[in-house]
């Protein structure tokens, strides 16, 4: 008897439709992307549970006749193609006939469409990808299709989804991608049955990002065009100007003729134009749309078609990274009245770099480099020995220094006698002799190894880190007089309200206010001059990032990254003065931290050059 079997159409659909449909969002990708194929000036979505539960999209379309509603639903049943030849000039979005046919054997379907000539339109019910129900109904002209229940049959798929929230974010991006694509069409969402967008016709993408997300972020916004006749293709857009970044990459849109695409080298492009702009692991807002020749782009990628492929890639990825450099350049002339030249640092040749060496005058004065070993220019010290339990409150200044600490930690030292005998001691005991400060941000202490660099903010953030998450269970909290709302979108709030309670643990106090705005009364002394808006944007990206993960991992996860934020902001900065006692006290923290190599950003601590190094450096052989 043989082994092998021939699985059924509609088994070969269910396990197929992966490829096409992963979750609520490629559905509604789908569904949007046919009605703007049937050049719908209206379109209205309505989702309930993140789309699990129901996908509804309506359009003022062509319609469709009963015949092609009947086999619009067959797999490979397209008007848009007829030979493989035709994707070299198409500029639909659908071309496989895949997408309905997929849906309709892993959901429950309801479909009404009519074309305009005619008097009735035609109802279909589908189950299984099988029609169940059709009768001849009252409908304007257009379509109306519900997708309800998905993945109903297949349980092993079904279990995979998201919660409703990270569905909806989901959604909620791809509506805004295609508001941005097409400005001529007026585009509503509904969420469990309360309106969210409501985005009317435009007449730029600038108006658009007014709809999308608000009037503040619009005015931050520059302009970008550039137009190339021999490559042939033309890109348009707008930009953050440098006073405007993300925690995360959620607000950059890429377009290449009107489609939205997932492409990294044009996303490295976009982030060199800001090289030397935004601050390490920031990003910028962006849209842009990308022009080219149908000729020279493969969108046959993938079946959910958000890759694809250029033929002059590079040329355009050169011309945008260009175009984005100018932009801010000109902005930046503007607000300063002169010329502004944005450009990377350089790396010299191994030669340029001899020549500089053998040019370098070394009896010159490197007082202002290197800062020899002194008593702080503080009237108390910044670092000391933590001892004990964490007190009720303190003020938190710039600087972390030896009162506040003391307060903190109820560790007190009395006199300057009684810092001269724990110097004394520490001499003793330190495996390590400090010899002074490069740019009041680096740490030269000899060894019996060899010379050791210490970044001291690094390290001492290392310290605190490693003492926050051991011993953080009360948390000291600062009352805001005036309580500072911050305005987000109703997605990001509705991510970020879940995880409050944990918020409030680390002493961020905080509840709703309507719809898209939340209220902070109260924050923890460390973060007393962060700034909120940042660190909720932060809290956003980071629940994001971990949203695979379940509860009790993503609580830990969280409670880690808000621990290191305390520990950056509560640590000696760059540019510090530090005493040799409060050096000494910061090299015996360090060396008894866990994880002393690195700060929890992953930035290292310190870095060795042993004393046989040195001695190569110079030539020196004490062996002959």
């Amino acid at each position: 008897m043989s082994k092998i079997k021939k699985l059924s159409i509609n088994e070969a659909k269910k396990i197929a439709a992966g490829e096409v449909v992963e979750r609520p969002s490629n559905i509604v990708k789908e569904l949007v992307e046919n009605s703007i194929d049937a050049g719908s000036k209206n379109i209205s979505i309505y989702i309930q549970d993140g789309g699990k539960k129901l996908i509804r999209v309506v359009d003022d379309g062509f319609g469709m006749s009963e015949e092609d509603a009947k086999l619009c639903f067959e797999h490979h049943a397209t008007s848009k193609i007829t030979k493989v030849d035709d994707l070299d000039k198409i500029y639909t979005y659908g071309f496989r006939g895949e997408a309905l046919s997929t849906i309709s054997s892993i959901s429950k379907i309801a479909l009404i469409t009519k074309e305009e000539d005619v008097q009735f339109g035609i109802k279909l019910l589908l189950e299984d990808g099988q029609i169940i129900s059709e009768e001849k109904v009252s409908a304007s002209r257009g379509t109306d299709i519900k997708v309800e229940n998905i993945f109903y049959n297949v349980p092993a798929r079904q279990k995979f989804l998201k919660k409703s929230e990270t569905e909806w974010r989901n959604i909620s991006q791809l509506f805004q991608s295609y508001c941005f694509a097409y400005k001529n069409i007026h585009f509503k969402l509904f969420n469990d049955d309360n309106i969210i967008f409501n985005c009317p016709t435009v007449k730029n993408i600038k108006e658009r990002i007014v709809q999308v997300w608000n009037l503040s972020l619009s005015e931050s916004c520059i302009k970008i065009e550039d137009e190339n006749q021999k490559y042939n293709f033309s890109i348009e857009g707008y930009i953050s100007n440098h006073q405007v970044h993300q925690f995360n990459r959620n607000r950059i849109y890429l377009f290449v003729n009107n489609r939205w695409i997932k492409n990294i080298e044009l996303s490295r492009s976009l982030l060199k134009g800001y090289q030397n702009v935004l601050p390490s692991g920031r990003f910028p807002v962006a849209v842009i749309l990308i022009k080219v020749d149908p000729k020279n782009v493969d969108i046959n990628v993938h079946p959910r078609k958000e890759e694809v492929r250029l033929l002059h890639s590079y040329q355009i990825e050169q011309a945008l990274q260009l175009s984005v450099k100018v932009a801010l350049e000109r902005n930046l002339s503007k607000q300063l009245n002169k010329n502004v030249k944005i450009s990377g640092a350089k790396i010299l040749p191994f030669e340029q770099s001899l020549q500089l060496y053998a040019e370098t005058d070394f009896g010159q004065d490197y007082d202002n480099l290197i800062t020899p070993a002194r008593q702080s220019d503080f009237s108390r010290d910044t670092l000391i020995r933590v001892e004990q339990p964490f007190a009720a409150e303190f003020n938190l200044s710039n600087n972390l220094n030896k009162l506040e600490i003391e307060e903190l930690f109820g560790s007190r030292i009395s006199s300057r006698e009684s810092s001269s005998e724990q110097l004394n001691v520490s001499k003793k005991e330190s495996r390590f002799k400090f010899l002074g400060q490069v740019k009041k941000t680096y740490l030269l202490m000899e060894s019996e190894e060899g010379l050791l660099v210490v970044d001291q903010h690094a390290a001492h953030e290392s310290v605190l880190f490693d003492l926050f998450t051991k011993r953080f269970d009360t948390v000291s909290t600062v009352k805001l007089v005036f309580p500072h709302i911050i305005n987000l979108q109703e997605s990001e709030l509705d991510t970020v309200i879940e995880y409050l309670p944990i918020l409030k643990k680390y002493g961020i106090e905080s509840e709703r206010l309507g719809a898209a705005q939340l209220v902070i009364t109260a924050t923890p002394v460390h973060l007393k001059d962060a700034s909120l808006d940042d660190l909720l944007s932060q809290v956003v990206s980071w629940i994001n990032e971990f949203e695979n993960l379940d509860n009790k991992d993503l609580e830990s996860e969280l409670s880690k990254k808000l621990c290191a934020q305390m520990a950056c902001k509560a640590s000696i900065k760059a540019g510090d003065d530090v005493s040799e006692l409060q050096v000494d006290q910061l090299m015996k923290d360090l060396y008894n931290v866990e994880n002393r190599f690195t700060c929890p950003h992953g930035r290292p601590t310190f870095w060795t050059l042993s004393t046989n190094e040195i001695e190569k450096k110079f030539k020196r052989d004490y062996k002959s």
